[in-house]
This record gives structure tokens, sequence and C-alpha cells, in this order.
């Protein structure tokens, strides 16, 4: 079945295949089931902050109007961040997914949106896993077997991604919002 991709794999990614050489072989699971990232409270940054744009990285729309971006701030906590006016105010639209220096394997670099899915995902420079949301207000994080090197998104909502471990790249699909993943 053909699909139609609305979102690119960056450039490269399958070439630093080689550069992985040393990631543990991909695991044998064929489902993976993604869990509740648990909602923000002290010391964290609450739902609704608003956030200077100067700690915002790439940055995503799917119209006009609402973007996705990741924020992050000036201690190294990476929180999602959403706009609802075309980039003029930046607020968190979601827990944090990553504190600087305690928890490695949930790094997320690289962003993507369709419709009202955002997500964000470990990318060269990332970890094993990839955060999803399809309200803003519940978050889901699944690790997977290696570095997801590319999410893409297809018109019907579902998403691909693209994992690398050691030699091999596998893909995984998702028609659920990113609760669950299945190789392909």
């Amino acid at each position: 079945m053909a699909h139609k991709v609305l979102a690119y794999v960056p450039a490269g990614c399958l070439a630093m295949t080689a550069v992985l050489a040393g990631v543990a072989a991909a695991s044998s699971a064929t489902t993976i089931t993604a869990s509740p990232i648990p909602a923000n409270g002290p010391p964290f940054l609450r739902l609704g902050t608003i956030v200077s744009s100067s700690g915002l990285g790439n940055r995503v729309f799917v119209n006009q109007s609402h973007g996705f971006s990741l924020w992050t701030s000036r201690d190294g906590t990476t929180y999602p961040g959403c706009t609802g006016n075309g980039g003029r105010v930046w607020v968190i639209c979601g827990p944090h997914l990553h504190v600087e220096a305690a928890n490695a394997p949930n790094v997320v670099t690289q962003v993507g949106a369709q419709r009202a899915e955002y997500f964000a995902y470990g990318g060269p420079n990332g970890a094993e896993s990839i955060v999803v949301s399809t309200s803003q207000s519940k978050w889901y994080r699944a690790y997977m077997p290696g570095v997801p090197y590319g999410v893409s998104a297809s018109e019907n909502g579902e998403l691909f991604a693209f994992v690398v471990a050691g030699k091999s790249t596998t893909e995984w699909t998702s028609s659920n919002g990113g609760r669950t993943w299945k190789r392909s």
C-alpha cells in the first residue's frame, strides 16, 4: 500500500548507519508500547507558561497559526513548546521531556507535526525515544530498539519511524498517535 508522506527524513540519516556500528543490534520485538509521560510539577514549568523564543529549536507549523518546537530552559531542561498565533507567543504545552545530565535516554532533538499530532524524536544526536501528543496535554514516550533517525506522518495520520541499530535500519509504524509502534 502506497503512502503519501508529508514530512521528510533528514538528509544523511541512512548514511549515518556506518557511524553507529557500535550500537546494539535491533530488538526482536515486533510491537512497542509507549508510556504516558507524567504531568509536570515543581520544580518544573507548568503548562501554559509563556517562554522566550530564544530557547526554541527547530519549529514546524501545521497551518499559519499552530506550531510546535522544543524549548530548552537555561538549566538544560527540554519542554514541548506550542504556539497558536503564528509564533508571536510560545507556551509550554506538555511535561518536561528531558533533564540535562539526568536522563540521557530521553533526549529528543528533532520535531515534526501533522494536523494536531506533534512529535519529537532522538535524531542523529539524540537517544532512543520518540514522544508524541495528539492533544497537547497527554504525551506518550516509546523507547525504540535503536536511534530514531527520521519520523514522518502520512495524510491519514499514520506515523513512520526509521530506527537505526548497529548496521540495520528498521521501519516502525503507529496508527494510534504513537501509543503503540509495530515493526513494518
